[in-house]
């Protein structure tokens, strides 16, 4: 079983990255989204070790009180800037970048911001940032009622509403999100969150996120709308982002080196922890056809 104990820090230029480490081989980065901890890695990363590959498993800055650094931001580009970083302090020349939710915006960014150290991404339930952006009025309703929670977070009462009895609101976030998880294993992701957020810091971090996303940045990223100069592997869930796949196969389109989209039709925000073998599977098979063990 996973521990706490199982985590180090390594500290490069200002920033400090908590981790678990495991495996040799061809090195693979997993980040996790929202709400949600590197715990819910720990099977995938087995597997993956099991299948020839190293396993890197990251908190998302602002995730664990080690990794917060007093007034950096969480604009796209200092959360790229993470991830190169992180490679920087692991002497990594390059690693395919798995990723979800959040973790999925940051395998995007580093691909743009330094493509020559990204081998392949593999983005969950989220599509390329720049086929978000909605047609008509009826897309815009659509994408805001999926997406409310950005709002819910901008209030200033946001942390102590998210706190109010043992964070129901994340509760609420898991059965709208993921409607058909249920079982052992959604129920420890779901304590392992909270338990992250019991610490004051660490859900103001989580939380700062969201709230960058509606302040204009001081280094923007550029070319969030140019091809990847990479392959991919996205994952979507059938049930997720209210069924639309549009996005998805939109995204085709902007990878040099072709993407496959994996669809888990039953499955919610979760694809990868929802049907794990599935996902488990065609990992592996990416994986070794771009970074043969």
């Amino acid at each position: 079983m996973l521990t706490e104990s199982a985590f180090r820090n390594v500290t490069h230029d200002g920033q400090t990255w908590r981790y678990y480490d495991a495996g040799h081989g061809p090195p693979v980065l997993l980040f996790h989204g929202f709400p949600d901890t590197p715990y819910s890695y720990a099977s995938i990363a087995g597997a993956l070790n099991q299948a020839g590959y190293r396993t890197i498993v990251p908190y998302l800055r602002g995730y664990h009180a080690d990794t917060i650094v007093p007034r950096r931001g969480y604009d796209a580009r200092s959360l790229a800037e993470d991830v190169i970083g992180l490679l920087d302090a692991l002497k990594l020349e390059s690693a395919v970048l798995v990723g979800h939710d959040w973790g999925a915006t940051v395998s995007y960014g580093a691909s743009i911001l330094a493509p020559a150290r990204v081998d392949g991404i593999v983005p969950i339930a989220i599509p390329h940032p720049s086929t978000l952006k909605p047609k008509n009025a009826l897309q815009a309703a659509g994408l805001f009622f999926m997406a409310r929670h950005f709002l819910y977070f901008q209030m200033p009462w946001c942390e102590a509403g998210t706190r109010r009895n043992d964070f129901a609101y994340i509760e609420t976030l898991y059965r709208r999100w993921a409607p058909n998880w249920s079982g052992p294993e959604r129920d420890a992701a779901l304590a392992h969150a909270k338990e992250a957020f019991s610490d004051p810091v660490v859900l103001k971090g989580a939380i700062d996120w969201y709230r960058a996303m509606f302040k204009k940045p001081e280094r923007p990223l550029r070319g969030m709308s140019k091809p990847l100069q990479t392959r991919g592997l996205m994952v979507a869930g059938g049930k997720d982002f209210g069924g639309h796949l549009g996005p998805y196969k939109k995204s085709q389109a902007l990878f040099e080196g072709g993407a496959e989209i994996l669809v888990m039709p039953d499955a919610g925000h979760w694809p990868h922890r929802e049907d794990e073998t599935k996902f488990t599977d065609a990992l592996i098979r990416f994986l070794g056809d771009t970074l043969p063990p």
